[in-house]
Parts: structure tokens; sequence; C-alpha cells
């Protein structure tokens, strides 16, 4: 039985006495799904639609060479979502999974608006908070390369 006088509320059932503080965690405790699964139901999103419900409003974004963090959820939706309307398809080569970060090797297979395709190997580095959201994402790939594509050079 718990001692209740030093708490300001206690419940009392079935002539138990419970601290309403000791019930706290298991009231708002919540199901954290596996972060290799919230991985691939992400990258499966970038292929099929919904990938911007996974992105939190507090995001860091890196991409390639640049020491630029941009932050918040609209910068990462308008560069992500520039990058993805080119993907056909995204297949995940090699997907490494620590705590709630991730290294994914993936390739993107790109059309570009002249009508040409690319395959496009991209390391990418996500990582997921507690709520599973996405709150982070580092890209490299090679931007010479793609630089052609995207000019119809290659």
């Amino acid at each position: 039985m718990t001692d209740c006088s030093h708490i300001a509320f206690c419940i009392i059932l079935n002539g138990l006495k419970i601290s309403f503080f000791e019930c706290l965690p298991k009231l708002f405790w919540r199901f954290q799904m596996d972060t290799r699964t919230l991985a691939e139901s992400y990258f499966t999103a970038v292929n099929k639609g919904g990938w911007e419900d996974f992105v939190a409003e507090n995001f860091d974004y890196g991409m390639c060479d640049s020491q630029d963090i941009k932050r918040g959820r609209d910068v990462y939706l308008q560069g992500a979502g520039q990058f993805y309307a080119l993907s056909q398809h995204l297949e995940v080569k090699q997907l490494l999974v620590d705590g709630r970060t991730v290294s994914a090797l993936n390739r993107y297979r790109l059309h570009s608006p002249q009508g040409k395709e690319l395959e496009l190997d991209v390391a990418e580095f996500l990582k997921f908070d507690e709520f599973d959201k996405l709150v982070a994402s580092n890209i490299y790939f090679d931007t010479y390369r793609f630089q052609k594509f995207i000019q119809g050079i290659e």
C-alpha cells in the first residue's frame, strides 16, 4: 500500500491507496515503433506518398558538402519534395540502425524534366525522436553528376 500523506492526489481503488504520480508514466505510456520499421515505413512512403507525415516541426536538414544546416519542417518539405518529385523509385540497398539513428544507402531512379533517367546512390543519415517523428536528415550524393543530369547534359 502506498503512503499518500506527502502526495497531493491519491486514488483509492478497492481499498488500496494508489499515488497519482506513480500512475502517470503508465497513463501516458505510448507505443514507440521499432526504429528499423519506422525507417522502412518512411522510405516506403517516399515511393508511395505520405512521407511528409513523418517529419517533425523541429527539423535539422544537411546536404552533401554544405556546412549549412537548414532548420524547420517547411524547408525540408520543400527541398526533399523537389528531389522526391524527380524520383520514380527508391530502393533501400543497406540499412543500419543504432538506437533512434539510421544510416541508409539508397538508390534512387530519377526522371529529369527533359525526360532522362539516372540511378543515383544516396547516403542518408536520419534521426527519429521518441514520438516516431523524423527530426534530422543529412544526405550525401554525387552533386556534380546530379547537376549534369538536371541540366540535361548527362
